[in-house]
């Protein structure tokens, strides 16, 4: 059982029913129904199955099947499809079901033929005149800014494998059923292709060059020598590819600058790793950044600096409305800035649609030993600081642009007759003044996975890479004839690693 969950649990059981909150003792369909088609009409809300009138948990048998079931039901029942997450999680040996709600983008909803309104904590059927206010409300929302159309886009300025990646991930992640595998349809599905045109939403997330078209895009990171700004700056980076490629491209960033240390169980030989820093909260606080910045104004920014003693991510934007600094260290419903961007994130498993993650970042940084997240607020930024956490090593060029360098330095030695001495003819056949851009990149690849986790196997490497153990092993055997790799240890335990040469 995570700790954060018990902390998450036993918060919830410290609240009253309200027009977002309700506990169920067991499950029954049509009145589960009316209660999630009440939540997607007002402002979203949570429902908690297993738990009786009294707070007690009594549990629900079979969770993991029935929260599968239940979304199933949800998605089919309800008119238009509904973003929810149903997910369980185990407290005292039992099982309690969570079903999330974000208010709906796309109300009125309806459940068996009728629309249902949150009235404090009770789900009713709505009169006439609540659903002309429901519509009139509809429409004052469909003018949010990542809603509207991006007319000047045309189909060649989007990113089709990437929506096609997107879609792959969210049949694998199992939590919407009969997703379309057409790129366009899978887009209108959810609001981000209408009328023949594309979203501003759907520009940020899946546009070749979003930066062309919208320039609020870019992200900003970059290391101080001190906590003062100007001069100090050693490395300045700016980040202004679509929203998913970014964000991989930012965690990459940290993967490489801190490094992931690893070791062997010794019972089991599975490879342990350990980051040097608290990975999943700063990858939380990124993606947090990302989905509830305000992508409206041109002049907004995402900025990401490093001092010798924080680490610091400042948003152009507000808290969601109702949440306060106070609220970010205890549960608290999810209300995001950008929904429709939020939920392709949810479908990718990239975030949960419940309050914790910011409950899970501090949980994360107080287990591993780091300092915990503090938040803070202007009346144009949210800004949360990671005390303490500093890069562990000088920039001078940048770390990618290091390692590139570092891999044409060895090859232009190689070609000199420097590092050639011994090299066989067919090593000789595989490396020449012509070696491919292609070889190269797979090259890279593995250095950078080298410098992430320290030490790796063939085999691993072939998994993280998702590509043949032969290709991996025919690439290694290059690098080594570089003098860009060696393999450290027993055959058994040991593994490949990054030279002193080519840390040099």
């Amino acid at each position: 059982m995570k700790k954060d969950d018990v902390t998450y649990l036993e918060s919830v059981l410290q609240k009253q029913e309200t027009e977002t909150l309700e506990f169920k003792e067991s499950f029954e369909k049509h009145e589960i129904g009316k209660i999630i088609c009440s939540f997607l009409n007002g402002s979203g809300g949570q429902l908690v199955i297993g738990i009786n009138d009294k707070k007690e948990i009594v549990g629900i048998p079979d969770a993991e099947n029935l929260s599968h079931d239940i979304g199933t039901f949800l998605t089919n029942e309800i008119i238009p499809e509904p973003a929810v997450s149903v997910v369980f999680r185990s407290y005292q040996k039992k099982k309690v079901i969570f079903i999330n709600v974000w208010q709906g983008t796309n109300q009125p909803y309806i459940f068996k033929g009728a629309v249902y309104f949150r009235i404090g904590n009770i789900s009713q059927q709505a009169s006439s005149e609540q659903l002309v206010e429901l519509i009139h409300g509809n429409r004052l929302r469909n003018e949010r800014w990542e809603a509207k159309s991006a007319i000047e886009i045309e189909i060649g300025d989007m990113d089709l494998i990437e929506v096609e990646n997107c879609i792959k991930d969210a049949i694998a992640s199992g939590r919407e059923s009969d997703l379309p595998s057409d790129p366009l349809a899978f887009l209108s599905k959810y609001g981000l292709y209408k009328n023949g045109d594309f979203t501003n939403s759907a520009v940020l997330l899946f546009a070749k060059n979003p930066v062309r078209f919208l320039p609020q895009v870019r992200v900003r990171l970059s290391v101080f020598k001190s906590d003062k700004t100007g001069e100090n700056i050693i490395y300045d980076k700016i980040f202004d590819k679509n929203l998913f490629q970014s964000i991989n491209q930012i965690i990459d960033f940290f993967d490489l600058a801190y490094g992931v240390s690893s070791s062997f169980n010794t019972k089991d030989w599975l490879r342990k790793d350990k980051s040097g820093f608290p990975r999943l909260a700063v990858r939380e606080a990124i993606l947090n950044a990302f989905i509830h910045r305000d992508y409206a104004s041109f002049s907004s920014s995402l900025s990401i600096n490093i001092y010798p003693n924080k680490l610091q991510i400042t948003n152009f934007g507000q808290l969601p409305e109702g949440i306060t600094i106070n609220d970010l260290s205890n549960d608290h419903l999810s209300i995001p800035v950008n929904p429709d961007i939020a939920h392709l994130f949810f479908l990718r498993q990239w975030i949960e649609k419940i309050g914790i993650g910011t409950v899970k970042m501090i949980a994360q940084c107080k287990e591993l030993g780091f300092e915990i997240p503090v938040w803070s607020t202007t009346n144009t930024s949210v800004t949360v600081t990671f005390p303490n956490l500093t890069v562990p090593f000088n920039y001078n060029e940048g770390i990618s642009e290091g390692i590139s360098e570092g891999l044409n330095k060895l090859l232009d030695d190689y070609y000199s007759g420097e590092i050639s001495e011994g090299t066989s003819e067919g090593t000789r056949k595989g490396i020449n003044r012509e070696t491919t851009d292609k070889l190269k990149d797979a090259m890279l690849e593995i250095i950078k996975l080298l410098i992430k986790h320290k030490s790796l196997r063939a085999s691993d490497i072939a998994s993280k890479l998702e590509k043949p153990y032969k290709t991996i092993e025919r690439h290694l055997k290059l690098l080594k004839e570089i003098k860009a790799v060696e393999y450290k240890g027993s055959k058994r335990a040991g593994g490949y690693e990054i030279t002193a040469i080519f840390k040099s």
